[in-house]
């Protein structure tokens, strides 16, 4: 259900009481206030992953199955962030 007051929607969804109390769980971890909190931030990450989806697909859509270049200073075969060398 979507409800649109002004410049707002109220988005409902009905969740299991395992996934509520795992969420009230997770919110007192991360310092979130209520359900709206929760909602919303959810909401964000979702929003903030297509975004991050959307980006790789048109960076793949632009090298159209070429090789993408390393970004400047990267050297194939060097080590990532964690200190491992890709696969």
């Amino acid at each position: 259900m979507t409800t649109t007051t002004g410049a707002s929607e109220t988005w409902q969804a009905r969740i299991s009481r395992e996934l509520a109390a795992q969420l009230r769980e997770d919110a007192q971890l991360l310092g979130l206030d209520g359900r709206t909190e929760i909602v919303r931030t959810a909401l964000e990450l979702l929003h903030r992953r297509a975004a991050e989806e959307r980006m790789a697909r048109s960076v793949d859509a632009f090298y159209n199955g070429s090789k993408v270049p390393l970004p400047i200073g990267v050297r194939p075969g060097s080590p990532d962030h964690h200190g491992e060398t890709p696969a």
